[in-house]
């Protein structure tokens, strides 16, 4: 008679056991296995059973049951799950059974049943498992075998709030890791930097890698039309990033230095965020998590009151124009804007089956009138185990849709143009919102009623798909094989309209775009891994991988004017006259096989080797290769019998050192490339054919940036871990920086790269964690990070360029002379300020400027440097009885920034034509004095803001029974910011748009951020 294997489960269950089972007994014998029929084949030629045991699994902490707990009978294929209440049924051979118990986050049990026929099997939690382990490229590692410099914040840690792109959860969160969001609109992308800025025209940003697939985010989806010789739409991309539901999110790892980098070779010079998104394993559980928030405007700008204008114009005998009105601009464009997110996920699973699937909506307005995002998330992650474990399947996939609503604000006007936010500063205050019959009041197109710039459209809608397929088989016990395919699909559309109703359109009878950016890749990564226990507490652990990696880029623009009529928005060609219509398609691949080796001796010295060989498109056959090698090495001083007394409960020291690459470059640079020449025509019979030159010089030389680090840590504890931290110093050097500059003239191409200079970044970066109390009812645990960073340019030479200095930033709006407001020069760091000096005024109110040499004017000097002295975060943590808060204090000293905006608004010459800041009032500058670009506007950028606060209460459901949590909250972000700073926010960063390079510290017409007052739950089922 063939054994019959009985698994009594509840019905999804026995779905689970169905697909986990299918694999080893064939789907027939799967069926009959799960739904307890005869199967057709014997299961590894076991005889009937000649007894059934049953069995509870509780968990060792508190006793509970545990669901989902696996259970094998070795050397077989028969086995079971535990059910809702830990219990299971197995029927077994009557001698020599053992039972292997598994479930993920405990410790493997092997049990010897015996004459037994009642188990009661207690697991303990595998503290590895839940706690220790860090993710690193291509693996994971115990966090006390960490060699290099990784950070790892975990879902409890993040920032509460409403985030809507990943790396928000992490400011103020990581030493060494400085992210600004680069304005308040919904949906705005951060600038993240991770140890200081390595590169001028090369990438900077780190590299994303999602699931264990590495990305490629481009975000040239911007449109700055031509009108006027500026744009009153944004230039700011974007942010990729805001595809991922920060809800989906169970950890993101740093790595910050070269041994832990190099692994990512010519892609991790400027640091690898590795993102990991929640799985699902033991009974199933349904989530419920939401909020409902108010955002407001932190502070306005101080202009003058419609009384002060009137008293101005008159006591100086200006003509001005007046309605009667009083209206104050700014709270006509700022409202209280309302937002909404909501997120449902389902999981559930067994030992062997798990998945996870959630749906994400947010809908989130911006404080400026007609701006605000709405957002579309969908996840499916799934995971099996068959072949007795030794077969793993894992799908991660994810697609998002965002629809943003983008109001007119800019930051590269210049001169008359405007935007939302521009005209709501400059506007009379005198002059009313809108006529008696309702219709916007006007003056013209270069004074444009601020609210009426809601007609206006500006619409971008990004769709991403990203998902893998990972497959690891043991081929033996101490050799695994893994395969990771993964696909990333990212399509952008932008769409302008200027209507000819509407001032801005007028002249040009209408005007509108459309542009559609499409970026995908797919990648296949293999490794071997070999992991050996050596006995001692000693073990080697060996990985051979191969990469590669194809990226394609495709983008359209079109523009037109001169609609036939008022009502089309965006059919272009069959309704207006083109003015732009362009296209392009590009590729590049990157292909890679890389190693590394961990040997851990005795538990105490650890050694890391790491070595990549990248070969990329981009760059000639000449240097289309690179080798970025590492090493490190970890003594765990607190594991030797000499320190077993100490006051240390762990002391670990580091040292690494590696090198990276930066290859974040536009494509076939290396080659040269055609293009027409705008309105250099040959005639050739009677017919003009445009020309075809050259858009660049080939240089077949061109090679990745080269970064060497140098990086020296240690990791201690105290007071049995009460009180534990982490210091790293760092020095970073780049060289053959990826350059691009403008070529001597007369030259057919106006710009050029190569490979020139250098940069170095030096730093300190101190974090600590602290239980400050521990009680059964009161607990605080505190955590507090500083970094800082020292950056210098060493060089801007090679063997056949040098520069002296370069300078870069172009100012915006009516501030002169029209110049760049930063320099790039050997001996100072990237951002720095530099222009006149200003000393004062004289005694006709014109303002004056050091020149020490008398000759030319004034002097050009360095007059401020944008980068901080120091960054600093600070955590609390409470939790008493069923309640619970946090809150997140972040901070930054040291920096300068340009205030652009309060330049062009501090002139008393421009009024009674446009308002101006009432701080002019009292300057003693003449009326004849013309907006100047100097050391007056450099401020201090200095700040202390509280990030966030959330208080929450978890109610007691144990009398309910479908409910497993509940929890109340509420969250107020950024509530306040101490600043000596006179802007909007000290935190900015404005894209100056003007073909500079690294620039940082300005801030020009930025979109505010707002402060922001939530109510949340969060439930479980």
């Amino acid at each position: 008679m063939k054994k019959v294997i009985t698994l009594r489960l509840p019905w999804r269950q026995s779905l689970l056991a169905l697909l986990s089972t299918a694999c080893s007994l064939g789907i027939s014998d799967a069926y009959a296995t799960t739904m307890n029929k005869k199967p057709l084949i014997t299961v590894n030629g076991i005889n009937e059973a000649e007894k059934v045991i049953t069995g509870t699994v509780v968990s060792s902490e508190d006793n509970e049951p545990l669901p989902g707990v696996s259970i094998l009978l070795q050397g077989s294929g028969t086995g079971t799950v535990t059910d809702i209440d830990g219990k299971f049924t197995l029927e077994i051979p009557d001698e020599g059974a053992v039972l292997i118990f598994s479930s993920i986050g405990f410790v493997r049990q092997e049990v010897a049943v015996g004459d037994k026929t009642t188990l009661t099997i207690t697991m303990e939690a595998d503290l590895q498992q839940l706690g220790e382990v860090v993710v690193v490229g291509y693996g994971t590692q115990r966090k006390k075998d960490i060699t290099g410099a990784v950070s790892s914040v975990g879902e409890k840690d993040f920032n509460t709030g409403m985030s809507v792109a990943p790396e928000q959860l992490l400011q103020g969160k990581v030493a060494g890791v400085n992210i600004v969001q680069n304005s308040g609109q919904p949906g705005a992308a951060s600038t993240v930097r991770i140890r200081g800025v390595n590169s001028i025209s090369a990438g900077n940003e780190p590299l994303y890698v999602i699931d264990g697939v590495p990305m490629q985010f481009n975000s040239a989806n911007n449109f700055v039309s031509s009108m006027q010789g500026s744009s009153p739409f944004s230039s700011e991309g974007t942010n990729p990033l805001n595809s991922i539901n920060p809800s989906d999110i169970e950890s993101i790892d740093i790595l910050k230095d070269a041994s832990a980098t190099a692994i990512y070779g010519s892609r991790g010079a400027n640091g690898v965020i590795i993102i990991t998104t929640k799985n699902k394993s033991g009974g199933e559980t349904l989530t419920y998590d939401t909020y409902v928030g108010v955002s407001n405007i932190r502070k306005t700008l101080p202009v003058l009151s419609a009384d002060q204008y009137r008293d101005y114009a008159e006591s100086n005998g200006l003509n001005y124009p007046d309605e009667g009105a009083n209206t104050f601009w700014q709270d006509e464009i700022f409202r209280t804007a309302v937002s909404q997110n909501h997120n449902v996920a389902f999981g559930g699973g067994s030992a062997a089956s798990t998945f996870r699937a959630s749906l994400g909506y947010t809908d989130q307005q911006g404080i400026l009138l007609s701006s605000g995002l709405k957002k579309y998330t969908a996840r499916f992650n799934g995971t099996h185990k068959a072949l007795e474990g030794r077969l793993r399947l894992g799908i991660n996939m994810t697609y998002g849709k965002t629809a943003e609503d983008n109001t007119p604000i800019s930051s590269n006007i210049n001169n008359e143009g405007g935007n939302i936010l521009k005209d709501a500063i400059r506007w009379a205050p005198t002059l009313p919102v809108t006529n008696p019959d309702g219709s916007y009041y006007q003056i013209g197109e270069l004074r444009i009623n601020p609210v009426s710039w809601v007609e206006v459209d500006d619409e971008r809608n990004t769709n991403l798909f990203l998902g893998n397929v990972d497959v690891a088989f043991d081929i033996m016990d101490e050799l695994t094989f893994r395969i990771n395919m993964g696909h990333n699909d990212q399509y952008v559309e932008r769409f302008t309209n200027m209507p000819s109703t509407h001032p801005s359109g007028e002249t040009d009878g209408g005007r509108a775009s459309i542009n559609k950016l499409k970026n995908y890749s797919s990648v296949m990564e293999a490794t071997l891994t070999y992991n050996k226990d050596l006995g001692n507490n000693t073990n080697l652990n060996l990985l051979g991988g191969y990469s590669f990696q194809r990226f394609v880029t495709e983008y359209t623009f079109t523009e037109a004017n001169n609609f036939v009529s008022s009502s089309v928005k965006w059919n272009l060609i069959q309704s207006g006259n083109i003015l732009s219509n362009t296209s392009y398609k590009s590729a590049n691949r990157l292909a890679s096989v890389f190693g590394r080796a961990n040997l851990r001796l005795k538990d105490r010295y650890l050694f890391t080797f790491t070595l990549r060989n990248d070969g990329s498109s981009r760059f000639g056959e000449n240097n289309r290769w690179g080798l970025f090698p590492s090493g490190a090495f970890a003594w765990n001083m607190a594991e030797e019998n000499f320190m077993k007394s100490s006051a240390f409960d762990q002391l670990k020291l580091r040292l690494g050192y590696g090198v990276t690459g930066n290859q974040e470059i536009p494509n076939d640079l290396y080659r040269q490339q055609l293009g027409i020449a705008g309105s250099a025509v040959y005639v050739l019979g009677g017919e003009a054919i445009p020309s075809v030159l050259p858009t660049n010089y080939a240089n077949p030389d061109l090679q990745w940036e080269q970064t060497n680090q140098l990086n020296i840590g240690v990791d201690f504890g105290f007071w049995e871990n009460r009180l534990t931290g982490t210091i790293d110093y760092y020095e970073k050097f780049t060289n053959n920086l990826l350059l691009q500059f403008s070529t001597a003239a007369p030259s057919v191409v106006n710009t050029q790269w190569a490979n020139v200079g250098e940069v170095e970044n030096k730093g300190l970066e101190v974090s600590l964690n602290a239980d400050l109390m521990i009680d059964r009812s009161f607990t605080w645990n505190m955590n507090v990070n500083f970094s800082r960073n020292r950056n210098e340019v060493t060089s801007l030479s090679n063997e056949q360029f040098s520069r002296d200095e370069i300078r870069t930033s172009p100012l915006s709006g009516v501030i002169t002379p029209k110049d760049f407001s930063q320099i790039i020069k050997p001996g100072l760091p990237l951002g720095t300020f530099y222009g006149r000096q200003y000393t004062g005024i004289d005694e006709n109110g014109m303002e004056t400027y050091l020149d020490e040499d008398g000759v030319d004017g004034a002097d050009l000097v360095v007059i401020g440097n944008a980068n901080p002295d120091f960054i600093y975060g600070m955590t609390h943590r409470f939790t008493w009885n069923n309640f619970d808060a946090s809150l997140t204090l972040r901070g930054v000293v040291g920096n300068d920034v340009l205030n652009n905006t309060a330049a062009e608004f501090s002139y008393t010459n421009s009024t009674p034509g446009i308002n101006i800041l009432e701080s002019s009032l009292n300057s003693g500058v003449s009326r004849d004095q013309t907006a100047q670009f100097s050391s007056r506007w450099i401020e201090d950028g200095s700040y202390l803001r509280l990030d966030n606060i959330n208080i929450g209460y978890n109610f007691d459901v144990s009398a309910v029974g479908f409910l497993k949590r509940a929890r109340l909250y509420v969250t107020s972000q950024n509530l306040f910011v101490i600043t000596g700073y006179s802007g909007f926010d000290p935190e900015v960063r404005t894209n100056t748009n003007g073909g500079g390079n690294a620039a940082i510290g300005i801030d020009y017409l930025a979109y505010p951020r707002p402060r922001v007052f939530m109510l949340g739950g969060s439930f479980a089922f």
